[in-house]
């Protein structure tokens, strides 16, 4: 229960540290460490704890890694966008921690989705969760500067790739058989998509600016 409060009140501090304009850069250079925070939580809640368990984490987060890295360099993958400063440390152009991110939330919605894990409709319904998170995270990791669209407008490859590539994630889940019990990964995902509504609402306001 300890750990579900601190979780909600660092995304309410995350969403307050982003509101106060002063406090915005040091919130910025504090989200890649949120990240792995959030992956470590996941990692020590998680059951049952395998080998199988591991590599198939290992993989998600790879993937995950390797098709922005790809999408980064080439735009074959999503579209023309570039990564900027506030995710940490860039291999080839590529944040690391995105990797993690992948592996967050596909494993968080999997989590979410246990009674359906078996079916065959698992993957497009997972899909589909990603690629609504995704559309509520664009604006605003394009407000605080995580990347951007040099075209700008983020096309609609890009939400047709999210669920291409997550369906193929959750697809293996789902072959592998990869069991995901973890009491807190509902509240972490709520916490995240609470935080993304609140700045994406936010960030349509002279607040943001204020």
């Amino acid at each position: 229960m300890m750990v579900k409060i601190l979780v909600i009140i660092w995304y309410l501090v995350g969403i307050a540290g982003f509101m106060i304009q002063p406090l915005r850069p040091l919130f910025q250079l504090l989200t890649p460490w949120g990240m792995v925070a959030a992956v470590i939580l996941l990692m020590y809640f998680h059951e049952p704890k395998n080998t199988r368990s591991w590599l198939a984490f290992a993989g998600i987060a790879l993937v995950g890694f390797f098709a922005e890295l790809i999408g980064v360099n080439t735009q074959v993958i999503f579209g023309n966008y570039i990564y900027g400063e506030v995710l940490g440390f860039k291999l080839w152009n590529t944040p690391l921690t995105i990797g993690i991110n992948w592996l967050v939330l596909v494993y968080c919605i999997s989590s979410l989705a246990k009674t359906v894990r078996d079916k065959w409709y698992f993957p497009l319904i997972g899909a589909s969760a990603m690629v609504a998170f995704d559309w509520l995270m664009e604006p605003v990791a394009i407000a605080t500067g995580m990347w951007s669209w040099p075209d700008g407008s983020i096309p609609l490859k890009n939400y047709m790739d999210w669920f291409l590539i997550s369906g193929f994630l959750f697809l293996m889940i789902r072959i592998l058989k990869i069991e995901i019990n973890n009491r807190i990964a509902g509240i972490l995902l709520l916490m995240q998509v609470v935080f993304f509504l609140a700045l994406n609402l936010l960030i349509r306001t002279p607040l943001w600016d204020f």
